[in-house]
C-alpha cells in the first residue's frame, strides 16, 4: 500500500486529478513552480508562471510553512517585473540571487517540500481529499 502522502503528492502531480481541497490546490501549486524551478532555476519559474499561479505557489508554499521560498518567490518576480529589458548584467545577477534563496530555502529540494507536506497533512487531513484506504 502507498504512503498516504505520496498519494497525495502524486495525486497533485497529475493535472487530470480534481482538485477539491484546498491543501490538495496548495500542493499542485508548489509542485509546478517547483518543476519549473528545478528545470530552468526560480527566474524562469517565476517568468513562466501566469500571475494566478505564482501567487497560488506562494499561498501554496506559506500554506506548508515553507515561508522562505514564498518570499523568494515574491521578491524575485518583483525584481524580475523591475528589470529593463537590455539588462543582461542584471537578469544574470537576479538568476544567480533567485538560485541561491531558493536553494537555501528548501535545502533538500523535494525532500524539504515532502517533510513540509507529511507535516501539513498530519496536523490538517481534512485540508486533502481521502486517499485510496483512508
Amino acid at each position: 500500500m502507498t504512503d498516504p502522502a505520496d498519494e497525495v503528492w502524486n495525486r497533485a502531480c497529475d493535472p487530470s486529478a480534481p482538485v477539491t481541497r484546498p491543501g490538495d490546490a496548495a500542493l499542485a501549486a508548489v509542485l509546478l513552480c517547483h518543476g519549473m524551478a528545478a528545470n530552468g532555476g526560480l527566474l524562469h519559474a517565476v517568468e513562466g508562471l501566469e500571475p494566478g499561479q505564482r501567487a497560488a505557489a506562494v499561498h501554496g508554499f506559506r500554506s506548508l510553512g515553507l515561508d522562505a521560498a514564498a518570499d523568494a518567490v515574491e521578491d524575485v518576480a518583483r525584481q524580475a517585473a523591475d528589470l529593463r529589458e537590455d539588462d543582461l548584467d542584471g537578469a544574470e545577477r537576479l538568476e544567480q540571487e533567485a538560485d541561491r534563496r531558493y536553494a537555501a530555502a528548501l535545502p533538500d529540494l523535494d525532500g524539504t517540500i515532502d517533510r513540509a507536506l507529511r507535516a501539513r497533512l498530519a496536523a490538517h487531513p481534512e485540508a486533502y481529499a481521502p486517499v485510496d484506504g483512508s
